[in-house]
């Protein structure tokens, strides 16, 4: 294995462990992970002197892919914003949501959090906007 198969490996791996971690899978980590797959496989067939011209250029488009792709607010950061408003904030959960279009850096989650007594709010990471949750009637 080349040693930068081996750099691919970690930094998917590094973004994956952040995205899980720190932006509760909110981040759009698929478009940088499969730009860095497609830089490493198109390397392979450059020549040595072609190597580090494209290899510059392509890190520079992932890296940029990658600022794009990681939302605004983290789980911790949406929390602590909260606290300024509300005076009990817990985090519950982050939940998948589909949007209209197409846009590869859009997050695929929102955050869940429950505030004072028993009320739901979504917190969108990227805008940083909040949307109450009404709950559930019977019939």
């Amino acid at each position: 294995m080349k040693w930068w198969w081996l750099g691919g490996v970690i930094l998917i791996g590094g973004l994956l462990t952040i995205n899980e971690n720190w932006y509760g899978d909110a981040a759009a980590v698929g478009t940088p992970a499969g730009m860095i797959v497609a830089t490493l496989i198109g390397m392979k067939n450059l020549k040595q002197k072609q190597r580090l011209k494209f290899g510059l250029f392509f890190a520079l488009l992932i890296g940029m892919t990658i600022i794009y792709a990681i939302p605004t607010y983290s789980v911790i950061e949406a929390e602590q914003l909260l606290q300024h408003q509300y005076e009990h904030v817990r985090y519950i959960d982050d939940i998948g949501v589909s949007n209209e279009g197409w846009n590869p850096f859009q997050p695929k989650r929102v955050y869940l959090f429950e505030i004072e007594s028993e009320k739901r709010i979504l917190f969108l990471p990227d805008s940083g906007e909040i949307v109450n949750v009404r709950k559930n009637r019977p019939l």
